[in-house]
C-alpha cells in the first residue's frame, strides 16, 4: 500500500505485522505514528510501545515483548527502528515468527527495502500489511497536500500546490511545515492562493525571477523589462539576479541541445529534472527562440556577467534589459 492512501484511510487494529519500507523520513514516521494509533488507541501508546535498534536489537529480547501479556494497554508493540540488519540477521526465525505471531502483540519493521518476492515477504502479506514510504511521487503530493491543507483549515488549489512543490520540491516533511505556516498566515481568507505562496514561502522571490525569464523568452519583452524593474527596485542586485536567471537559461539551453539529439521534449525535459507540467512551457521557449539563440545561451549569459562585473560602461540595471529585450526580440532562424 502506497503511503498516501495509508494516511488518507481509516482502519482498524489487530495486525500482527507492519513493514514500513523506504527511506523518506516524514513518511515514516506518520506511518509509524499511525499504525500504533490503530494497535494502541489514546495515550496507552506511551507505556504500549517497545522500541528497538536494528543494528543491535535480539531477536529473543523482541519477541519476549510481543508475547508478554498486556498489562496498562490491550497490545503490545515492538518497533524496530532501521531494521535491514536485524531483517537480514534473523529472517529464518522471522518467517517462523510470521506464520505463528503473537496474539496480543504487534510488530512493526522499519526498513528501507523489503523485496517482494522473498518467502519472508510473501508469508507476511498474508495477514501483516506493507507500507511503501519510498520515492514520493508529484502526482500523489499534488493530490495529498490539497487535502492535508484541508486539515488544516485551508483550502488549497492546484495552481498554489504546484508552485510550493517547484519551490520546496518533493519533500514531504518541508512541504508539510510550509502549509502549515501558509494555512496560519492565510487564516483570515480560508484560502492558500498562489500568490500567498510566493510571498510567504522563503524562496518566494525566485518565482519572480522566473516569471522574468519565462516573459523574456516567450516574447514578452515590456514585461520582462517591467518585471525586472520590480525586483530590482525591491533591492536584488544585478549581479544575484543574472546569477539565478542563469540557472533558467542554462537548462533551457541543456534542454534544447538535447533536443537537437533527436530526443522528444519530454525525454529531454526528464533528463534535465525539469517537471512534466513545465514541458509545455519548455517548448513554447524553445519554439520562440530558435536553435540559434537557445544554441548562443552560454555565450550570451557570460557576455552579460563579465559586462556587469566591470567590463562594460553600461550600468548593471541596464545590461540586465538588453540581455531580456534581446531574448524577447523575434526570431530569425
Amino acid at each position: 500500500m502506497r503511503w498516501m492512501e495509508w494516511l488518507k484511510k481509516g482502519g482498524e487494529g489487530g495486525r500482527p505485522l507492519y513493514i514500513v519500507v523506504g527511506d523518506d523520513p516524514f513518511l515514516r514516521r506518520e506511518s509509524i505514528r499511525k499504525a500504533i494509533g490503530l494497535e494502541i488507541p489514546g495515550d496507552e501508546a506511551d507505556v504500549g510501545v517497545a522500541r528497538f535498534e536494528g543494528a543491535s536489537a535480539k531477536l529473543a529480547d523482541v519477541v519476549d515483548e510481543l508475547r508478554t501479556l498486556p498489562f496498562f494497554s490491550k497490545r503490545r508493540v515492538a518497533l524496530v527502528e532501521e531494521a535491514d540488519p536485524f531483517v537480514t540477521a534473523y529472517r529464518k526465525e522471522l518467517e517462523a515468527y510470521v506464520e505463528a505471531p503473537s496474539s496480543s502483540g504487534c510488530l512493526i519493521l522499519a526498513v528501507k527495502s523489503w523485496p517482494g518476492n522473498t518467502r519472508l515477504a510473501k508469508s507476511a502479506a498474508k495477514d501483516g500489511l506493507a507500507i511503501d514510504c519510498s520515492d514520493p511521487k508529484e502526482a500523489e503530493l499534488l493530490q495529498w497536500l490539497p487535502a492535508y491543507a484541508k486539515q488544516a483549515g485551508a483550502k488549497m488549489g492546484a495552481d498554489a500546490v504546484r508552485l510550493l512543490l517547484e519551490l520546496v520540491g518533493p519533500e514531504p516533511g518541508l512541504l508539510v511545515s510550509e502549509v502549515d505556516k501558509l494555512s496560519i498566515a492565510t487564516a483570515h481568507v480560508g484560502e492558500i492562493r498562489r500568490e500567498d505562496v510566493a510571498r510567504f514561502v522563503e524562496s518566494g522571490r525566485l518565482e519572480a525571477i522566473w516569471d522574468v525569464v519565462n516573459a523574456a523568452v516567450e516574447g514578452e519583452g515590456a514585461r520582462a523589462t517591467k518585471l525586472l524593474d520590480d525586483l530590482i527596485a525591491s533591492g536584488e542586485h544585478p549581479v544575484g539576479l543574472l546569477a539565478r536567471m542563469a540557472s533558467s537559461l542554462l537548462k533551457l539551453h541543456h534542454t534544447g541541445r538535447l533536443r537537437a539529439t533527436r530526443m522528444t521534449l519530454a525525454e529531454a525535459c526528464e533528463a534535465m529534472g525539469i517537471r512534466p507540467y513545465f514541458a509545455q512551457a519548455m517548448g513554447k521557449q524553445h519554439a520562440h527562440l530558435g536553435p540559434s539563440r537557445v544554441d548562443r545561451l552560454p555565450a550570451e549569459l557570460l557576455q552579460a556577467d563579465l559586462d556587469i562585473k566591470g567590463g562594460s560602461q553600461l550600468p548593471p540595471r541596464v545590461v540586465l534589459e538588453m540581455l531580456l529585450i534581446r531574448l524577447a526580440g523575434p526570431r530569425r532562424d
